[in-house]
């Protein structure tokens, strides 16, 4: 916006550089958070006196509803055999430790990014996270994961203790560290972060060729995951964190082949309009002739025996 003066900013100017974002390719979700970030700005600046416009008379674009991408079990699969087993190298153990710890948890990356080592019980195998959008109703919230992944993190924590007596640690209570220089900052030793988790499901993508995953997509895959063993959307909000039961909504929206087998279902036990009824068997037994006492649609009379002096009424 070639940095105006505040004052000078009017509403022609932030539709210039909507209409520049929409041109650079963005999305009407990703331009509503801008949005919304801007109309909290100019509010804020007309509480501290200064001559700005209306923040209400920004637009702000409504949301598209996108089905979320799910990293399903084969491409996770796929993800992990780009990490050597049994390899010695620190990041090697530290991504199989994160993964796993992502895929058996379905939490945050910046919650899994938050953890300290001594938040980790492994006789439990469990930890208690801060819920990391949510500061009312459900601030904490505790994760667990399986024998597998919780021999994994013993082995990174191993390495770690062993990476400290080599170079200092800035975060030395962090459970994952960056263990790599990022340019000419070198951040070893640090605490991990969101964009440090995104680069390497960037670089394991691009080994395993296949469109690059996002940790989130690992989340939307233990809510999906959830809404099919339990079909609970409350069982969702629970496993995931979320303060609102709207967020666990959208996993309860089935779609794809698991809409198609629900569909299926229902469609079963509603029949079909085109079904005609069964037909009668052909191989119904042979009746006996004509002048035999079964004949066929005809009365016979019954002979009955009385006693010495039973006597016989007519009806």
């Amino acid at each position: 916006m070639q940095d105006p003066e505040l004052e000078d900013l009017d509403l022609p100017h932030i539709l210039w550089y909507f209409g520049e974002l929409e041109r650079l390719g963005w999305k009407p979700n990703g331009i509503n958070l801008i949005a919304i970030a801007l109309r909290k700005m100019f509010e804020f600046c007309n509480l501290r006196g200064y001559a700005t416009f209306n923040e209400q008379l920004i637009p702000v674009p409504r949301k598209e509803f996108n089905i979320p991408r799910v990293a399903d079990l084969e491409t996770f699969k796929k993800l992990l055999k780009q990490i050597p087993d049994n390899s010695p190298r620190p990041h090697h153990i530290r991504n199989r430790a994160f993964l796993l710890l992502l895929w058996d948890t379905g939490a945050r990356v910046g919650e899994i990014c938050s953890l300290n080592v001594d938040d980790v019980d492994f006789k439990k195998r469990t930890a208690l996270i801060k819920t990391e959008k949510s500061r009312g109703r459900r601030p904490i919230r505790q994760i667990f994961w399986t024998e597998e992944t919780s021999k994994h993190l013993k082995i990174w924590i191993e390495k770690k203790d062993h990476l400290q007596k080599l170079f200092k640690f800035n975060d030395p209570e962090a459970l994952f560290i960056s263990i790599a220089k990022s340019g000419q900052y070198d951040v070893r030793g640090s605490r991990m972060n969101s964009r440090g988790a995104a680069e390497v499901m960037r670089m394991l993508s691009n080994a395993a060729k296949i469109p690059i995953l996002n940790t989130h997509s690992i989340r939307h895959s233990m809510g999906r995951d959830t809404v099919r063993a339990l079909r609970s959307n409350s069982a969702v909000s629970n496993v995931l964190g979320h303060s609102n039961l709207d967020s666990s909504y959208i996993y309860t929206m089935l779609w794809g082949e698991d809409l198609k087998e629900d569909w299926s279902k229902v469609m079963k036990s509603r029949g079909s309009p085109f079904a005609q009824p069964p037909k009668a068997a052909r191989d119904f037994p042979r009746t006996k002739s004509r002048n035999d006492s079964n004949t066929q649609g005809r009365l016979r009379p019954v002979v009955v025996k009385t006693g010495k002096y039973a006597r016989m009424t007519r009806q």
